[in-house]
């Protein structure tokens, strides 16, 4: 997974075509900094990638989110999805392009499922662009389209499908600050960089 973005990475940083990168970076907050997500956007003329990596540590525990989009033309072409807990996978989800509009979900329990992605609006975008006129955007952990609530001045909220929900708010088109919602706990995440 990981291994071919890093060669997917590596083709398009060689090759003639016209590419450029972002690097995001937001601290996590929960009673305190506890930890980072990186992000990273490579597009040339027909291709996007992005790398998302976030590492928590708490006392005993370390997790880590890492999701991993390749997009051509405008459509998902490949994604994968892991959540790990003291680097043993806990979640797992890999999306392929199948064909004629035809998806292929690979899940935790490596049962495929077909799929049909209609919203090409993803969540790794949502770092790097305001979701301005959309109303779903498609989850690459969960993978299905998720609904979008455009609260006004660039507060958004994204309803999951484990009764929580994601709040991203924008200045001037970029996400400055993401709320993430998990049961009783709110996780902030805040730019600290942008290059």
């Amino acid at each position: 997974m990981i291994k071919r973005f890093a060669i997917l990475l590596a083709i398009v940083c060689s090759s003639t075509y016209n590419s450029s990168g972002q690097q995001l970076e937001y601290d996590i907050i929960w009673l305190g900094k506890i930890g980072k997500l990186h992000i990273s956007k490579i597009v040339d003329d027909e291709s996007l990638f992005i790398e998302t990596n976030s590492e928590v540590k708490i006392p005993f525990y370390k997790f880590n989110w890492i999701t991993s989009t390749m997009v051509k033309n405008g459509k998902l072409q490949s994604s994968t999805y892991q959540q790990l807990l003291n680097d043993k996978k806990r979640e797992f989800t890999e999306i392929n392009y199948a064909a004629d509009n035809l998806w292929q979900v690979l899940d935790n329990d490596g049962q495929k499922d077909p799929i049909n992605i209609k919203n090409h609006f993803y969540v790794s975008r949502l770092y790097f662009e305001e979701p301005v006129n959309e109303k779903y955007i498609f989850s690459e952990r969960f993978g299905e389209p998720l609904e979008l609530l455009n609260n006004g001045n660039g507060h958004y909220k994204l309803l999951l499908p484990d009764n929580n929900f994601c709040e991203y708010f924008y200045e001037n088109g970029i996400c400055k600050i993401v709320k993430a919602k998990n049961g009783n706990r709110t996780i902030k995440m805040v730019l600290a960089e942008e290059t």
